[in-house]
């Protein structure tokens, strides 16, 4: 898969099958969209091209930026969309100025300076200055210009029942595994093992503390979670922490731990993936670090029940 950050330096080649939008997640009402333009590049003989804004619109347009936290980093999402068969990635630098553009001059970068010749996008998608370009204006304009546009229709994409906004809510109550079947796979975090005050190793559950890569992506509720975690190519079986530690300090900010239920090695400065599978309990804060260790022995057995039973 191409992947294009500067729309200027694009030089249209073969005609285009397109569609645009954030994508954040890449989740299953995502892929039903672009299964269907990949099917339709094929047919037409296109390349299947996806067009996606850095950084998320939100984020530039609304009063509160910071709030929105996203589902997927741009390697992430990268990765995904190249698994769907896509040719062309384009990832355009959004800011105000972009956004100012009325729906036909951004549509006539697309079709006359891009050569996109077919467009697949969701019933309820929008764009340009005011949102004014729907479906209905797309329409009006396959008079004018030569391109085709086709709309996946409400039905197909509702029946789902799958949001970006519904997933957010299902990760900030802990609900991962309501999170993965609307996904169509498991929620992960990134990032490096990083130095930390090894309270756990003396507790006997010697923890990896993971750096998040991404500061936008979202960090599921705190509380105690079965994961799978990625250490080089293998997955394994572990708990992860997520929470300020309560316990330990009483304003601590929060923390993601990952206790590798088989593993005994350094893992300082590597980078992990831990994918979320289920969650155990709530966070809470106890007396006592032995209470608090006579609790991890049980988060270990209810962790190794959930693994026995897959």
């Amino acid at each position: 898969m191409l992947v294009v950050n500067n729309l200027e330096e694009y030089r249209k080649s073969a005609p285009l099958a397109l569609t645009m939008g954030s994508y954040d997640g890449v989740h299953l009402a995502h892929a039903e969209i672009i299964s269907a333009l990949v099917r339709e590049a094929k047919e037409r003989q296109c390349l299947a091209t996806l067009m996606t804004f850095d950084p998320h619109p939100r984020m530039v347009l609304n009063k509160d930026p910071d709030k929105l936290k996203l589902l997927s980093s741009n390697r992430e999402k990268r990765e995904m969309l190249e698994a769907l068969g896509l040719d062309i990635l384009f990832v355009v630098p959004f800011d105000k100025e972009f956004s100012n553009q009325t729906a036909a001059e951004f549509l006539g970068r697309l079709v006359q300076g891009m050569g996109v010749a077919h467009l697949v996008i969701g019933y309820n998608h929008r764009f340009g200055k005011d949102r004014e370009g729907d479906y209905s204006f797309l329409q009006r304009m396959t008079e004018q210009w030569p391109f085709t546009v086709q709309e996946i229709g409400r039905q197909a994409l509702d029946q789902m029942a799958v949001s970006s906004t519904k997933i957010r809510h299902s990760l900030e109550s802990g609900d991962v595994a309501l999170a993965q079947m609307f996904l169509g796979y498991p929620y992960t975090l990134s990032g490096t093992v990083v130095h930390g005050d090894q309270v756990g190793r003396r507790l006997g559950y010697p923890t990896a503390n993971l750096s998040v890569d991404d500061p936008n992506k979202l960090i599921p509720k705190s509380g105690i979670y079965a994961v799978h975690a990625r250490v080089g190519s293998d997955w394994k079986q572990s708990m992860a922490y997520i929470g300020p530690r309560p316990t330990l300090q009483s304003h601590g900010k929060s923390v993601v731990e990952v206790h590798l239920m088989e593993y005994d090695g350094d893992l300082y400065g590597q980078e992990m993936t831990i994918r979320f599978l289920s969650r155990l309990r709530d966070d809470r804060k106890f007396d006592s670090l032995e209470e608090l260790q006579s609790q991890i022995r049980l988060d270990e057995s209810r962790a190794r029940l959930y693994f026995e039973g897959r």
